[in-house]
């Protein structure tokens, strides 16, 4: 029986598994950085003007504990947001994979 595609990693779902570790690295290293790109945008659509500056102020002084205070702060929802786009990607790339 096969694994809900939540449970599945990106490699499993893309059926990729016989290729080259570093085309595999690649290929995660450009879905992370999807992911991160959509967590983004959603996390600042969800900032009011003043939190966008605030956010971008501390991004800006690569002050990763500030930001993550920020975060847990402003955006507690952001767990489950990042479990919903992983998801989303995850459904998109399969659709994808499936079609080639």
């Amino acid at each position: 029986m096969a694994l809900p595609i939540d449970d599945q990693n990106i490699i499993n779902v893309l059926g990729i598994e016989s290729l080259p570790d570093e085309q595999k690295i690649s290929i995660i290293e450009r879905t992370s950085e999807l992911v991160e790109k959509r967590l983004l945008l959603r996390l600042l659509n969800s900032f009011s003007e003043q939190k966008k500056r605030e956010f971008e102020d501390l991004l800006d002084a690569e002050n990763q504990e500030a930001v993550n205070v920020f975060l847990q702060k402003n955006a507690p929802d952001l767990p489950a947001w990042l479990a919903e786009e992983l998801s989303k990607i995850k459904q998109e790339l399969a659709g994808l994979a499936a079609s080639i």
